[in-house]
């Protein structure tokens, strides 16, 4: 039997992105993206910003930023929101660290997949890391007297607006089974 091409293991590839992972992924996916809708709606913007700067502030971001669906490059942005607010840049690094790396959608997986000791294990690890890293920065910018509301000034989006939303709707297409068909053969 001969080796397949790089040709035959892209497609297989991308076959199986767009079936079999996406099975896997969709419904945890939904789970996160009403957790951020609920999260956005019901808590208000200044939520935060009463508990001002420190270790609490930095679990009540990792507890906020655990389930929730965001990629680092959405964390950014809200990130620096945080920071314009008024919470300190470190706690503002703890929702990047936490965030991007866990959601419902992976923490789904990774329970299914691995069980629930792994998954606590995964939890501590990125909230120990996140919450000391945050505590870090924090110590560092005053350690270098460094002001990071000085250094904001702007932000650009990194992918043009028709890209989301046609991967959007490329991902609900793939989504559901009888349209999936159509598109893919399997």
């Amino acid at each position: 039997m001969s080796e397949p091409s790089v040709f035959q293991k892209t497609l297989h590839g991308l076959r199986y992105a767009a079936t079999q992972l996406i099975d896997d992924l969709k419904i945890w996916l939904f789970i996160g993206l009403l957790f951020a809708t609920i999260v956005k709606t019901f808590i208000p913007e200044t939520f935060l910003l009463q508990y001002g700067s420190g270790v609490t502030t930095m679990l009540l971001m990792v507890a906020i930023s655990i389930p929730m669906y965001i990629c680092a490059t959405a964390s950014t942005p809200v990130a620096a929101g945080f920071i314009m607010a008024g919470i300190s840049p470190g706690t503002a690094l703890v929702f990047m660290m936490a965030g991007p790396a866990t959601n419902i959608s992976t923490l789904g997986v990774i329970r299914n997949e691995m069980g629930n000791a792994v998954l606590i294990r995964y939890l501590l690890g990125i909230s120990l890391c996140a919450l000391g890293f945050g505590l870090f920065f924090d110590w560092l910018l005053q350690f270098f007297h460094i002001n990071i509301n000085e250094q904001m000034s702007h932000n650009h989006e990194l992918l043009p607006y028709w890209i989301g939303i046609f991967c959007s709707i490329l991902f609900v297409l793939l989504s559901i089974k009888p349209l999936r068909k159509l598109i893919i053969k399997t």
